[in-house]
């Protein structure tokens, strides 16, 4: 099992964006959400750049499976005998879309979502679809109910993989695991500088709001 350099670092990042945007959220630090939650759409872009272009068991071709494979694999996990996979196995794509699919939503609706007070979105003060902001906000509500369940799910899973497999997946997604073929240094600058451009692009976005800092 093997992770390159940049899923590895988009990973922790995109833990530690999550993770803040949803304490500051709660806590009501509007500004400091706003980064945070900038920071995982950045993220995410990059994520879907890199499913496409990127090192091979990062690519959603190398993990996304048919019915019919989940099903199989999920009968071999509860037997213990799963075949090993070089990168993530067919539950653990179905988790990657999951995460992408709930966060993403989630980034993208909070472009247009404010407090009506204090706090103005990047969308609505760039003059682009004002009209969308209700409804937006409206969906980024019912949205972020989705996303504690969610993490409680994956992190079930791993202690799930831990206990019942044996396997240490959170030690290969710090130390990226070992495999015959390794990422090249072209692949790995390539992806370190696609994400440092999504990243920059997307912060950049807070430069256009009062209350950025």
């Amino acid at each position: 099992m093997v992770w390159d350099l940049p899923t590895r670092i988009f990973h922790w990042g995109f833990v530690l964006s999550i993770a803040g945007a949803y304490i500051s959220g709660e806590r009501g630090a509007l500004g400091v959400h706003e980064i945070f939650s900038l920071l995982a759409l950045g993220l995410i872009v990059f994520r879907l750049i890199w499913g496409v272009v990127g090192y091979e068991t990062a690519r959603f071709s190398h993990f996304l499976a048919s019915p019919a494979t989940i099903l199989a694999y999920l009968q071999n996990f509860m037997a213990r005998t799963p075949a090993p996979h070089a990168g993530h196995n067919p539950l653990g794509g179905l988790a990657v879309i999951a995460l992408l699919s709930v966060m993403g939503a989630m980034a993208v609706t909070g472009l247009w979502t404010g407090d009506d007070i204090l706090y103005e979105a990047p969308m609505p003060i760039l003059g682009i679809a004002p009209e969308l902001a209700a409804p937006m906000g409206s969906w980024h509500q019912s949205i972020h109910k989705l996303v504690l369940p969610l993490i409680a799910l994956h992190l079930l899973a791993i202690l799930a993989h831990r206990l019942w497999l044996g396997e240490r997946l959170v030690r290969r997604m710090v130390s990226g695991g070992h495999a015959a073929q390794k990422p090249t240094r072209r692949q790995t600058r390539l992806g370190l500088a696609l994400l440092a451009l999504c990243v920059g692009a997307s912060l950049s976005l807070a430069l256009v709001t009062p209350n950025f800092i």
